[in-house]
């Protein structure tokens, strides 16, 4: 399964590299920044993208809208600090549900199982 991380923290991405590479087998690519992520993106690629949401030049959504011209069938998880008002979002991404969002408190062992249960399907 390949896997792309989209985060301005260099620690959040090798954290997650390391994590979901070392133990689950994943193939991960990580980004520091948004644009380098969307000029490097690769269509039909990825099995789930997981972006956090405030980054500086362009935020998570943001880059979701642009990775969703570019494939409209990507699956895609938020990463933010914050907490997310699910309402809110549903209204202006529908598409999206309370799965695809992971706080930046998870674990290690909880983010393998969230991705784990994010791509079950696949």
């Amino acid at each position: 399964m390949k896997i792309l991380v989209v985060d301005d923290d260099p620690d959040i991405t090798s954290l997650y590299k390391t994590a979901l590479e070392g133990h689950e087998g994943f193939e991960v690519e990580t980004f520091n920044d948004p644009r380098k992520a969307l000029s490097n993106f690769k269509p039909h690629y990825y099995d789930i993208s997981l972006i956090d949401v405030r980054m500086p030049s362009m935020d998570g959504f943001e880059l979701y809208n642009e990775l969703k011209k570019l494939d409209p069938i990507i699956k895609v998880c938020f990463i933010t600090g914050y907490e997310v008002n699910y309402r809110a979002l549903q209204g202006i991404f529908p598409e999206l549900n309370q799965e695809c969002y992971i706080s930046k408190s998870i674990t290690m062992k909880g983010l393998k199982e969230h991705v784990n249960y994010l791509l079950r399907d696949i």
